[in-house]
């Protein structure tokens, strides 16, 4: 038997979620058989999608059903079963939040090293989250060069991404994020053109000013409080991606938008997408990510924390914006 230590829930959270609704368990589980790998994980992905299951214990995986927490990892073959892994394989993959676990082959990919690059790029800028970043971009609103381009939360990692991406067409990329310090980082490490403080008093000034004309393209991550204020700056038919609504993922309430008719009367097309709606593209989407990445055209920006039991604390503080790229729990 291996025994390994894995994130749980306790109970379905009442209210937001808080550190008292995870806990550390020690589980045991048989060695692997024919068609099994062994795995130690390296890297998981803190996700805000990841939230709605914990609350509701429903999820893809039918062990959310359990409380187990359910993610995409990065991970280092210990022993495989399956004649397509090696030990020392480097391979991604879903799987509870734990140190170790055995997992069918046919549910793994394997990934090859990139000089000077950690394995942790497959987890951000060749992982769904500059997937998404790319199908947001290229696949919702075809930006152009010359077009100004807005996104929220770009101090995050598909945001950070976004802009990295409009940058490279040759577009004027204007960020929102959240503090002085989150929009240096924008500016200065990210190369975005300019960006606006979201705590603004006048956030819809400030975006009007930042952007210098009408906006033709739109990437939101986070909700009505960045929404709004774009709606009321948009180019007549603008576009928009929605893409994420970070703000408003633990809780039902209604979203309200002031400007919300400026969707008819100035024939603005908003469209919700997820990824596998551009399952054709994401071939020409990773060559072209990876090139960046090799190039230098596209930073990798990490907010890491170490330690299984770290993980609530860690997924929590990237829940409240903490931090800055992406957020990830480094293990062994």
């Amino acid at each position: 038997m291996i025994s390994t230590p894995r994130i749980r829930m306790k109970a379905k959270p009442a209210r937001n979620l808080s550190r008292d609704d995870f806990s550390v368990e020690t589980i045991s589980f048989q060695a692997p058989a024919s068609g099994d790998v062994l795995v130690a994980a390296r890297f998981f992905s803190l996700d805000p999608y990841l939230t709605g299951f914990m609350r509701g214990w429903q999820g893809p995986d039918p062990r959310w059903g359990e409380g187990i927490v359910v993610g995409r990892f990065v991970a280092e073959v210990i022993e495989s079963r399956d004649p397509r892994f090696a030990t020392g394989d480097w391979v991604q993959g879903e799987g509870g939040w734990q140190e170790t676990e055995v997992i069918r082959g046919d549910k793994l990919q394997k990934i090859e090293a990139i000089p000077g690059v950690p394995f942790s790029v497959y987890l951000s800028v060749l992982g769904s989250s500059g997937l998404t970043a790319w199908a947001g971009v290229n696949g919702v609103l075809k930006l152009q060069a010359g077009e100004t381009f807005t996104v929220s939360s770009a101090a995050g990692m598909v945001g950070g991404i976004a802009g990295q991406i409009a940058k490279k067409i040759g577009a004027r990329v204007v960020g929102i994020a959240g503090g002085a310090e989150k929009c240096g980082h924008v500016v200065n490490s990210l190369g975005f053109d300019a960006c606006v403080d979201h705590h603004s008093h006048d956030l819809q000034a400030d975006l009007a000013a930042a952007a210098g004309s009408p906006i033709a393209a739109h990437f939101e991550n986070v909700g009505a409080k960045t929404l709004d204020p774009v709606l009321a700056n948009i180019a007549d038919r603008g576009r928009i991606a929605l893409c994420g609504l970070i703000a408003h993922y633990q809780d039902m309430n209604p979203i309200a938008l002031k400007e919300f008719r400026r969707l008819l009367i100035s024939g603005i097309t908003l469209r919700g997408f997820r990824l596998p709606d551009f399952a054709a593209d994401l071939p020409q989407a990773s060559a072209e990510l990876k090139a960046m990445v090799i190039s230098g055209d596209i930073s990798l920006i990490e907010t890491i924390s170490h330690g299984i039991a770290s993980a609530p604390d860690a997924y929590l503080n990237m829940l409240e914006g903490k931090g800055v790229g992406k957020h990830l729990l480094k293990l062994g």
